[in-house]
C-alpha cells in the first residue's frame, strides 16, 4: 500500500501485515495531495501541493522475498531515484520505489487528483487553477491541455475515456482524451460526497463510492447550494440533463459511456451475496 500527505512530502510504501514502513521514497517540494496506481501496478503517479506530478516505476518482489522485505530496515530512496548511501544493505534486491522517473508539469496550483493508465501511455491530473491535463507516461512530455476547467476528481480509462466529478455542479462529465464530451448526468439529490472513484479493467464501468459529509464539508456544501440557487438561471441546462438520485454512503456501478445504472454489474454482484439497500437503485 501507497501511502502520501506526510509532513517530509515523501511517498511510503507500507505493509498490510503490520502496517509496517518497508520503503520512503522522496521527490517533491510539498507534501503529496493525491496518487494513482496503474492497473498492472507497475506505475505510480503522485500529485503535490508544488504543482507537480511524479511518475515512479514500482518493482514487485517474489512471494519468498517478501516476508524478508517487510521485516527488514526500511529503505530511503533519494529525490535522484538512489538509494541511502549510509546503507549498507543490498538494496538493488529489494527496491521497490524507482524514481523520480519523469517530473510533469503544467499546472498553476496544487494537484488534487490525478489517474495513470498504463495501456494507454498517459497521466491524466488536475488542479484549480489549470483543469485537466495530459501527460505522457513514457516520456514525460506534455500531450494536451483539455478545456476542462473545473475538475475535482479524475480517471482515465484504458479506453481512452476520461471521466470528471465537478462536486461544484454536482456532476459527472466523460470526454474523449481530446476534450469531446461524451456524456453527463447530474447527481440530485445528492446530500454527500463522493470519496472515490474506480474504473474497470475493460474501460466498460465505472465503481463510485460516496460517503456522508464532514462538518466542514458541510459548510462547503451549504455556500455551493447558495451559489447553485443564485445562479440557477447559467445551471438551467444541467437541470434538464439526465440525473441520478445516489444513497449516502453507496456504491454506485455506472456504465462509462452512458453514465446509467450498469443494471448487469449490480445483477452479478446481488448474485455474489451483496445487500441491495447499498447500491445505487434505479
Amino acid at each position: 500500500m501507497n501511502t502520501g500527505g506526510h509532513a517530509d512530502n515523501s511517498i511510503k510504501l507500507i505493509s498490510s501485515d503490520g502496517a509496517k514502513t518497508i520503503e520512503t521514497a522522496a521527490g517533491h517540494c510539498a507534501p503529496v495531495t493525491c496518487l494513482s496506481l496503474s492497473n498492472d501496478s507497475n506505475y505510480l503517479v503522485t500529485g503535490s501541493r508544488d504543482t507537480t506530478v511524479i511518475i515512479w516505476r514500482i518493482h514487485r518482489v517474489s512471494p519468498s522475498n517478501a516476508k524478508n522485505v517487510s521485516e527488514s530496515t526500511p529503505t530511503a530512496i533519494s529525490p535522484t531515484g538512489g538509494s541511502d548511501p549510509n546503507s549498507t544493505l543490498d538494496t538493488s534486491r529489494r527496491r521497490r520505489i524507482e524514481g523520480p522517473m519523469h517530473v510533469l508539469r503544467g499546472h498553476l496550483g496544487e494537484i488534487i487528483s490525478c489517474s495513470v493508465c498504463s495501456d494507454l501511455g498517459a497521466v491524466a491530473s488536475c488542479s484549480n487553477a489549470s483543469g485537466v491535463i495530459l501527460h505522457s507516461l513514457r516520456r514525460g512530455r506534455l500531450i494536451k491541455k483539455l478545456g476542462i476547467k473545473e475538475a475535482h476528481i479524475v480517471c482515465l480509462s484504458s479506453q481512452g475515456v476520461l471521466l470528471i466529478w465537478n462536486k461544484i455542479k454536482k456532476s459527472l462529465s466523460t470526454f474523449t482524451v481530446n476534450g469531446i464530451q461524451i456524456a453527463k448526468t447530474v447527481i440530485s439529490p445528492f446530500s454527500g460526497r463522493i470519496s472515490c472513484i474506480q474504473i474497470s479493467a475493460d474501460g466498460e464501468n465505472a465503481l463510485i463510492g460516496t460517503s456522508s459529509c464532514t462538518n466542514d464539508t458541510a459548510k462547503d456544501d451549504i455556500v455551493t447550494e447558495n451559489n447553485m440557487e443564485s445562479d440557477r438561471n447559467d445551471f438551467s441546462n444541467e437541470y434538464t440533463q439526465d440525473r441520478i438520485a445516489v444513497p449516502v454512503p453507496s456504491i454506485a456501478f455506472l456504465n462509462l459511456h452512458t453514465l446509467k445504472l450498469s443494471l448487469k454489474v449490480v445483477d452479478h454482484m446481488l448474485r455474489l451475496g451483496w445487500e441491495g439497500d447499498g447500491l445505487l437503485q434505479s
